[in-house]
């Protein structure tokens, strides 16, 4: 009886400890807050890192934030999803930028077209104008920590009283969170998660918590990877974040993300291939945000890693298409816990909320980088748009002609593609004749002296070569069986994927054109509503 009554008690002395240590528990520590924001567990009834937050909570919560501190938050809508959940971004900054935020806009696409801004105009925006981050969390439904971390990014910018970093962020940039861009996924995770869920959280990867159904969260609604979508613009999430960029520009684009529980944390620079149409300076650039994480990560204790995994060479992730308008943009992959605890190969248990603090950790250096470094990474970004121009102006076959065709539809959706990602495209409202060949009218001509000039590069030319001693490795690894090194997507040629004859010229002649229009899809009628087996569509 009495090693019972021992046992009993080291086992309760044991629970009060670790459950005195949830309790201290500190995202930030040392941190002190100001009252009048309201906290995740006010809002939504739980303390943030302890329950996994479904997408309407996080709406309720962002909605409370903005009560509190209306001067210093705005909420946007960018559309909806499939399944009808309004898309959103938040801004957060100090009041006199918040009061001002049309204004940043309008002077990042000032600094975005150097053919309008001279070089003296440029400087003088670059004196005043804020630096702007976008952090882009949850674009796969069951990366779960994102979102929560979205949330405590927005509460430690507006709520913290004593971290310099969050006064300088707050003074000297915009942050602006998209707190979860795949919600239909996110809602299914969720849901899953609660039926499968007991009275104890199990922290065994063999747990029904743990055990997702088919289909995965990860994908929105129509079971699309969004995270493969930016330059095809086949969502409606991904049309309306597109578009919600072009707003802004920002110079630093983080696209926050989760990967298998024995892992540690990744983040810029990231792995080989790397993209020749993305420039010196944004490579420099992520290397210093990189070493910025790190020294904030070392401090606090956390693991982490860099080059190894994930490259951005295909544009179509968000670790690489804004960095096509001048941004640096890379991915944060954390290690996910998969539901409250995972109990990982090594015997530690990863608990979900370390996996929200490391993101937050994550996001603050990040938006921190681009405070401190804001004249520098703006007069970069207008100084990437101008050496796009130049680029052009100076290269052998400077134009692309996509001629009129059998499958005009075809040349269509890619004119109104490339236009809806602000590249410069015009159709000719006559014939002409270019090196040797006779166009008929609406064929359209894209002039590669333009800011977008890397973009248009990447996503039309058939090739974009990857270098030389990166293939020599794949070739020896190929030679003795071993795997290749690249993470995803090698080839995407829209000429290709949509079948389209492209030519391409040094020069034009002076023909009359008109910008042409993003409405790339026609509407189409049917000629005989009344057939009884079949609609023949040509």
């Amino acid at each position: 009886m009495k090693i019972l009554l021992k046992t009993l008690m080291v086992v309760f002395a044991f629970g009060y400890a670790s459950l005195a240590n949830e309790q201290k528990f500190e995202f930030i520590p040392g941190t002190t807050f100001d009252d009048a924001i309201p906290t995740v567990e006010q809002v939504l009834g739980y303390k943030s890192g302890e329950d996994i937050t479904a997408y309407g909570d996080m709406v309720r919560y962002f909605d409370a934030l903005k009560n509190a501190a209306p001067d210093r938050v705005k909420i946007f809508s960018y559309g909806k999803t499939w399944e009808g959940r309004p898309l959103m971004y938040v801004a957060i900054s100090n009041a006199d930028n918040i009061a001002k935020l049309d204004d940043i806009s309008a002077n990042m696409k000032r600094l975005a077209d150097p053919r309008v801004t001279n070089e003296d105009e440029a400087e003088a925006i670059i004196t005043d104008q804020p630096g702007i981050t976008w952090l882009g969390y949850g674009v796969h439904g069951n990366e779960i920590s994102p979102l929560d971390a979205a949330m405590q990014t927005a509460y430690f910018l507006l709520s913290a009283t004593n971290l310099e970093m969050v006064d300088n962020i707050m003074n000297n940039s915009v942050t602006l969170i998209d707190p979860q861009q795949n919600p239909d996924g996110r809602d299914r995770f969720v849901n899953k998660f609660h039926e499968a869920r007991g009275l104890a959280h199990d922290s065994s990867p063999l747990s029904a918590e743990h055990s997702e159904p088919c289909p995965s969260g990860r994908v929105n609604h129509y079971l699309f990877d969004l995270n493969r979508d930016w330059f095809a613009l086949t969502q409606p999430e991904s049309q309306g974040k597109v578009a919600a960029l072009l707003e802004y520009f920002p110079l630093v684009y983080i696209d926050l993300h989760e990967m298998g529980g024995n892992s540690t944390f990744f983040f810029s620079p990231p792995a080989p291939p790397y993209n020749p149409n993305i420039a010196d300076n944004q490579w420099n650039t992520l290397e210093m945000i990189g070493r910025n994480n790190a020294r904030h990560f070392d401090e606090n204790g956390f693991s982490y890693y860099t080059r190894e995994v994930f490259d951005a060479f295909y544009p179509g992730y968000g670790a690489s298409w804004p960095a096509y308008l001048g941004a640096a943009s890379a991915t944060y992959e954390q290690a996910s816990a998969g539901a409250m605890k995972f109990h990982r190969n090594n015997g530690e248990t990863l608990h979900f909320r370390q996996t929200v603090q490391q993101h937050l950790v994550a996001s603050l250096s990040t938006a921190e980088v681009v405070a401190t470094n804001r004249e520098k990474l703006l007069r970069e970004f207008y100084n990437y748009r101008a050496s796009g121009i130049n680029e052009g102006e100076n290269e052998d076959n400077r134009y692309y002609v996509i001629p009129t065709q059998n499958d005009q539809a075809g040349a269509d959706k890619i004119a109104g593609l490339l236009t809806k990602q602000v590249v410069d495209v015009y159709q000719t409202s006559e014939g002409f004749r270019s090196c040797g060949i006779d166009y008929a009218a609406g064929s359209y001509v894209i002039d590669s002296a333009q800011p977008m000039k890397r973009f248009l590069r990447t996503v039309m030319d058939e090739n974009v070569p990857m270098d030389q001693p990166f293939i020599d490795e794949q070739e020896r690894r190929r030679d003795n069986n071993l795997r290749d090194q690249i993470y995803d997507v090698t080839a995407w040629s829209l000429p290709h994927l949509f079948n389209i004859n492209v030519d391409r010229c040094n020069s034009m002649p002076n023909v009359d054109q008109v910008r042409a229009s993003g409405d790339y899809q026609e509407a189409g009628t049917v000629t005989n509503p009344n057939a009884t087996v079949a609609f023949l569509v040509p």
